[in-house]
């Protein structure tokens, strides 16, 4: 396939999953490209296959240890099935 068109594939695929963790509203005001390590992560492994089980590992394990989140204030299940939704669709 042409690079280009990877790269821009690549790029719309961050910009969607930057729009669903935003849509979150984990850290109200936050920059948009606040989550783009979490965002990069996902893409990943969603491209990799990651079941559900994987992706809300992934994203529970990140808003806890690099954004200091505690477990019982995130979901992060439903995050994983929100990005799930999407990445099948």
């Amino acid at each position: 396939m042409d690079r280009n068109f990877l790269q821009n594939q690549y790029n719309s695929q961050i910009r969607i999953i930057r729009k669903i963790i935003k849509s979150w509203n984990l850290i109200p005001g936050a920059p948009s490209d606040e989550f783009d390590p979490l965002a990069h992560k996902l893409l990943k492994h969603l491209s990799e296959r990651a079941y559900s089980t994987k992706i809300s590992e992934i994203i529970a394990s990140d808003l806890v240890i690099r954004y200091g989140f505690l477990n019982h204030e995130i979901d992060p299940e439903s995050f994983a099935n929100e990005i799930m939704d999407w990445w099948y669709d």
